[in-house]
């Protein structure tokens, strides 16, 4: 696994379940709203400080999405249903490989390119399909910091390389 890690040069990542805890405040209104953690945002900053690229790949259409991402400077495609064509597209622009990529998802619309990668991710509450696949599985629930406890687990490893 630590040999995997340090290939790692661009994660993929799925936005609800992943960044977020799957569920979704609605207003009177219509109005949608997530909650996303800090911390996550302060492992992102670290990963991008190492020059790995980061991607969020999201079926999800409400514009939170691409809001959090610009918040994170991160590139984002959402309304995806393909989720594993623009993953690979994403890997071509950047001109790797499968194998220097790694991919974390929460649901079984996320398995294609959990297992394109060379490394998976995915969190404690995932559809079990996922776990099954899973190089790594997270302490904790989608929202609740896994996205940082992923960047701390990379940025461990990187660290090291050094």
């Amino acid at each position: 696994m630590v040999q995997k890690l340090k290939k790692i040069k661009l994660i993929g990542f799925d936005f609800d379940g992943v960044f977020t805890d799957a569920k979704v405040l609605l207003n009177q209104d219509g109005v949608e709203t997530v909650i996303c953690s800090r911390r996550d945002g302060l492992g992102i900053n670290e990963l991008k400080r190492l020059g790995i690229k980061l991607v969020v790949v999201s079926k999800e259409r409400n514009p939170v999405v691409s809001k959090r991402c610009e918040k994170l400077k991160i590139e984002c495609a959402q309304g995806i249903d393909d989720k594993l064509s623009i993953f690979k597209q994403t890997l071509k622009k950047q001109g790797l490989n499968p194998q220097q990529a790694a991919f974390m998802g929460d649901d079984f619309n996320d398995l294609d390119c959990m297992i394109y990668g060379g490394v998976a991710f995915t969190v404690a509450d995932a559809h079990p399909d996922c776990k099954k696949i899973a190089h790594y599985i997270t302490k904790r629930k989608g929202g609740d910091h896994a996205v940082k406890e992923v960047c701390d687990l990379i940025i461990s490893i990187k660290s090291q390389s050094r």
